[in-house]
């Protein structure tokens, strides 16, 4: 039994450091705002690199802002256990750009805050902790 237990975590480590930039956990201190105003209950995820998922609630909407592009997206695969976890595609995940004023154009980041324009224009800022 403690040969299984010990192979199980084993390879659940192996597989987290070698997909650590697709796996996005969640952060639940995390905070969103748009348009200056706190959206309670959006739920933030990242990832080994500080790449942002963001999940509104109450709406569809998923944006994708990842450090290696700076352009925020709507990630086009996209896998989640509700609540806890997500993963995408591929290190560098596909996305659809936003459409708007503010299409392409980069967020900007920290190792604390991101900040972006979504396709309706608002500006969003999430906070990291």
């Amino acid at each position: 039994m403690n040969r299984i237990l010990v192979g199980g975590t084993l390879l659940l480590v192996i597989f987290v450091g070698v997909f650590r930039q697709r796996i996005f956990l969640r952060d639940p201190l995390g905070k969103m705002e748009r348009n200056g105003v706190a959206v309670d209950g959006a739920r933030l995820y990242i990832n080994f690199l500080n790449d942002v998922l963001v999940e509104e609630p109450g709406t569809e909407r998923r944006y994708l802002v990842q450090r290696w592009s700076g352009v925020p997206g709507v990630p086009q695969i996209l896998g989640c256990v509700q609540g806890l976890a997500c993963w995408t595609d591929a290190d560098h995940a596909t996305v659809f750009l936003l459409d708007g004023r503010g299409a392409g154009a980069r967020a900007v980041m920290s190792a604390k805050e991101i900040t972006f324009v979504d396709e309706t224009d608002a500006r969003i800022r999430v906070q990291l902790r």
